[in-house]
């Protein structure tokens, strides 16, 4: 039997990998969590009830919780973490907690395990300064120097901690032996992503009759949580991404105003957009583009019809 554990079982990816992989023949999947922010819900609570799942809650920033984690696993999908674009201008500090010290703790723990693959989430953030600064040309590649441009930013809080991550990632599995891929995800959404990312904050304006959006110049490439599990178990699974950074994200640009007027035309409002300028530090542009993995991506032609699915099942939270 393959065992397999997942952390932020109770969020955004790490629920819906989780019950990908819990669906699978001879696995047992052990998830964990500390509900910073992830929620018990009905479905984390129908998740958890299956027979080859397994819950523990432990807080992941404490280095004597994480020493308690089973070691006889053969792959760690790391992603849990404390994301949402405004919980890094309101809440750094935790951001910072929650994004840095599970990681190093977690390649302690498993580095000398004998793992098939330590999988960590990074994400496509970490590109941000890069490309704004520098003007790198997008879709941007593994192989894309990355820097900080002003660390007065609480934006920072997150990128700079996932970028952190990947580095004690990359030299705990280099310096332990320990077979590791870092996904840099581009925009993963559906259901349970919160509401403090664009699509369902701009989801959640609407509900209230208040068409604005931030930032409406700059563009990104959008991944539906289905494809992102898709990609990562693909990742994780492949032997040509051991030791590897891959991007997981689609390949078309749109705009956030292009968007937001998308977001209308599904629920068949007429309204106008008020249109605000990007929150300092925030990319202008965010497009996967990768040497690996290239495969596993999805364009926005199969994403917009996804997000009518999931506005219309009430997924919303």
């Amino acid at each position: 039997m393959t065992r397999i554990l997942v952390t932020g079982i109770a969020g955004f990816l790490g629920f819906h990998l989780a019950r990908t992989l819990a669906g699978r023949p001879d696995t047992q999947v052990i998830g964990v969590d500390n509900f910073a922010r992830g929620e018990r819900d009905a479905g984390f609570v129908a998740l958890i009830a299956l027979p080859n799942v397994e819950f523990i809650e432990c807080d992941l920033s404490r280095e004597d919780e994480v020493a308690k984690l089973p070691r006889d696993v053969d792959y760690v999908y790391h992603l849990a973490a404390l994301n949402g674009t405004q919980n890094f201008y309101e809440r750094p500090m935790d951001v910072i907690r929650f994004s840095t010290l599970p990681t190093l703790f977690l390649a302690n723990h498993y580095g000398s395990a004998g793992l098939k693959r330590f999988v960590y989430a990074g994400t496509s953030e970490a590109y941000a300064s890069t490309v704004t600064r520098f003007g790198w040309p997008v879709p941007t590649a593994e192989d894309v120097p990355l820097s900080i441009d002003d660390v007065m930013n609480p934006r920072w809080s997150y990128a700079g901690s996932k970028m952190h991550g990947e580095i004690v990632t990359a030299l705990a599995g280099q310096s332990m032996a320990m077979p590791f891929s870092i996904i840099r995800y581009h925009n993963a959404y559906g259901p349970r992503m919160g509401d403090k990312h664009v699509v369902p904050d701009f989801m959640a304006r609407m509900r209230e009759g208040r068409y604005e959006l931030f930032g409406h110049e700059d563009t990104r490439s959008f991944l539906y949580v289905s494809d992102a599990v898709r990609a990562t178990m693909l990742v994780a699974e492949t032997e040509t991404c051991a030791n590897e950074i891959i991007n997981i994200g689609g390949q078309d640009e749109i705009t956030m105003r292009d968007l937001g007027e998308a977001m209308l035309r599904v629920r068949g409002i007429d309204a106008t957009i008020v249109l605000h300028p990007s929150p300092a530090g925030s990319a202008r542009c965010s497009i996967s583009g990768s040497n690996w993995c290239s495969n596993c991506s999805t364009t926005r032609s199969s994403s917009v019809p996804r997000q009518r699915t999931w506005r219309r099942a009430g997924a919303l939270r």
